[in-house]
């Protein structure tokens, strides 16, 4: 499984880009950062797109993605894949003729460009070469996280969350979890406004990890706002007994 980071950070600077992971070569996992990185070439090539929650850092380039691959006459559907609660946000406020045209109507009712897909918690489905299943996280608005397996391989993505509980029982349940892609978004002097916003600090973090108990796949930290970017590399270095990884844009990441 050869994961590709587009962007993995929390907001957006200069050199820091908003978060996408390109999966193989047809699937991304959220869209905050896609297409000023990927040519046109490998746009088109992209069928499935899952996405975690509504929040714009995650779904901005569902918009120009869309745009682009159909003035190249794309000939496949890009399929957006989410819960219902996830889809109707996305409809109601990205896709609705105002904000950017519906493309799930172009170029006709019968045959748009992008078609919604359901997924439901706890439900395995084949995306692609993947089997995909979603599982409910603590953010504040609804947001899923994804575990995705191939091959005798699985990984864990979660999306934007706080302490959660379903996730790591899930985790402990998958006999070949080699990694957890989870995020850390705030310095531990923050915890306050973590608590507000559903996200976690280096601590939270801490106490995360022990609920895998005797499982230890990698972790793969991402979602760090940039402005805390060294402040929270510092606090995640003092958690022992975990094989922690901190990523980059642009890294390729084989599992």
């Amino acid at each position: 499984m050869n994961i590709r980071v587009l962007g993995c950070h929390g907001s957006q600077l200069p050199d820091y880009n908003t978060t996408s992971f390109l999966i193989g070569q047809n699937v991304l996992l959220d869209a905050g950062t896609v297409t000023t990185v990927l040519s046109l070439e490998e746009q088109m090539k992209i069928d499935y797109i899952l996405i975690t929650h509504a929040h714009l850092d995650h779904i901005r380039d569902l918009m120009f993605l869309a745009e682009n691959v159909f003035h190249q006459c794309k000939k496949n559907q890009l399929v957006i894949v989410s819960t219902k609660g996830i889809i109707e946000a996305i409809r109601r406020h990205l896709f609705n003729d105002v904000i950017w045209p519906d493309f799930s109507r172009i170029p006709s009712i019968k045959a748009p460009l992008i078609k919604f897909q359901i997924i439901k918690p706890g439900r395995k489905q084949t995306i692609g070469d993947f089997q995909i299943s979603a599982i409910n996280v603590h953010h504040v608005v609804e947001t899923v996280g994804y575990v995705i397996e191939s091959k005798n391989k699985a990984v864990i993505f979660l999306g934007d969350t706080g302490p959660t509980e379903k996730t790591w029982q899930v985790a402990k349940k998958i006999k070949d979890l080699n990694a957890v892609f989870i995020e850390t978004s705030l310095p531990d002097s923050m915890k306050d406004v973590a608590n507000i916003t559903g996200h976690l600090t280096p601590s939270y973090l801490q106490v995360e990890l022990k609920k895998l108990k005797g499982k230890k796949p990698d972790i793969y930290l991402y979602h760090m706002k940039p402005s805390y970017y060294e402040v929270i590399r510092k606090e995640v270095s003092v958690i022992k007994d975990r094989k922690i990884h901190i990523i980059k844009d642009g890294q390729i990441i084989r599992i």
